[in-house]
C-alpha cells in the first residue's frame, strides 16, 4: 500500500464530517459508500442539489442523537443538536 493511500485511510478513519460533490446519477452510491467508513448522511443546508452534481454533507454516525437514517430528500431534520 503506498504512503498517499495510508494517509487518506487513515484521515478517513479520524474525519468528523465532510462534504463530497458528486454527479447527480451518484448520489446514492456514494452514500452507500461513505456508510462504509462509518460516515452518515446529513440533510443540512450544505446538502444542495446543483445543475449536474450534488453536494452531500456526512457526519460521523456516533455524533448523531438518533440510529435513524435521513433520507436524501428528508427536509427539516437536524440530527446534530
Amino acid at each position: 500500500m503506498s504512503a498517499e493511500l495510508e494517509r487518506l485511510l487513515k484521515m478517513m478513519g479520524q474525519v468528523v464530517s465532510m462534504e463530497l460533490r458528486v454527479g447527480n446519477a451518484d448520489v446514492q452510491s456514494a452514500i452507500d459508500m461513505m456508510d462504509g467508513y462509518g460516515l452518515r448522511y446529513k440533510n443540512s443546508w450544505a446538502s444542495m442539489e446543483l445543475a449536474d452534481h450534488t453536494v452531500v454533507e456526512f457526519w460521523r454516525k456516533d455524533l448523531f442523537k438518533s440510529a435513524a437514517v435521513p433520507l436524501p430528500n428528508d427536509t427539516g431534520r437536524d440530527d446534530r443538536d
